[in-house]
């Protein structure tokens, strides 16, 4: 499950962007449907194929579950992990860089990321699938004899310690705003932003919302089924299975079936429409971050409360 610290306000705004127009819609799904070809592509099912980047699963997909916060203290949310993004001036109070005592800002921080990682840790896994299949990070990075995604185990304290890293960018400026502006595009719109981005070797990841949950994907290929888009992507809640997103071109709205697990069985499909599907590319994460919570200018006399949800049933 995604973190949804910032994306619920946003979400409220983005009705009035749905194409209220018939043709407007039907354009749209003509000028998606310009970038596919008639070439069929049976690993992934029915249908033409659009765009395909080669990503695959049971092989650049993990082999284990999206999870969220850990009995290890290390694998979640640590001072280290804010030195990384931040660096240590702005974390620690003024001292040598091996030392740190923390600002008051840098602890009310940790609890409530860490509270929110309970939640899930689905944006680090999507992003860093991602990474490791652009080659922009390497599975021997995290173990000596790894050489692809499927090969990495969790309680590997790099390797979970990445993930949180990714995770957290969700929160930062540079990515969270490029977030909020993909989604005042409609799904159609975003289905052509990923052809042509996927075309050209960018990486993507991908989040739906559904109510009061989120979901951060892994999209890699686009085909063409009878009047339906279909976006295929890992779900790292599912590993080792391709998942479809269906994209509606008639009504502009998207659908993902099984999208979770009910408590008795049964299974929780999500839908939606502009305003609930997002898509951020990989140089949105390249950093350096802007701190969100770090001392700035001290005549900037503004006071910033953040809360944080100690529920376990509801983290946040």
């Amino acid at each position: 499950m995604r973190a949804i610290l910032i994306a619920s306000t946003v979400l409220a705004s983005c009705g009035a962007n749905v194409p209220t127009s018939t043709n407007h819609t039907s354009e749209l799904a003509q000028q998606v449907a310009s970038h596919c070809t008639d070439v069929n592509a049976p690993d992934l099912g029915a249908g033409s194929l659009c765009i395909d980047n080669g990503f695959r699963v049971k092989t650049d997909d993990f082999s284990f579950t999206n999870w969220g916060r850990s009995d290890n203290a290390d694998a979640n949310v640590t001072v280290q992990t804010l030195i990384n993004l931040f660096g240590h001036a702005s974390i620690c109070m003024p001292s040598a860089e091996t030392e740190c005592t923390l600002r008051p800002t840098t602890i009310q921080k940790l609890e409530q990321w860490n509270n929110a990682l309970a939640g899930g840790r689905c944006e680090g896994i999507a992003t860093l699938s991602n990474r490791l299949f652009l080659k922009y990070d390497k599975p021997e990075d995290f173990a000596p004899n790894a050489q692809r995604a499927s090969d990495l185990q969790r309680n590997n304290l790099a390797l979970d310690q990445s993930i949180v890293y990714w995770w957290a960018t969700q929160f930062l400026s540079e990515v969270s705003d490029r977030a909020a502006a993909s989604r005042l595009r409609s799904p159609l719109q975003l289905v052509d932003d990923l052809i042509q981005g996927l075309a050209h070797g960018v990486g993507y990841t991908l989040a739906l919302y559904f109510g009061a949950s989120g979901h951060s994907l892994t999209p890699f290929a686009v085909t063409h089924r009878d009047h339906l888009f279909v976006i295929h992507v890992y779900d790292n809640n599912n590993p080792g299975q391709r998942r479809e997103i269906i994209v509606n071109e008639s009504n502009n709205s998207w659908r993902f079936d099984n999208a979770l697990t009910s408590i008795d069985g049964t299974s929780i499909n999500w839908s939606g429409a502009t305003g609930t599907m997002e898509l951020v590319p990989m140089s949105a994460r390249q950093g350096p971050f802007t701190c969100p919570f770090c001392d700035g200018d001290s005549q900037d006399t503004r006071q910033v409360l953040t809360v944080a949800s100690r529920d376990p049933e509801s983290p946040g």
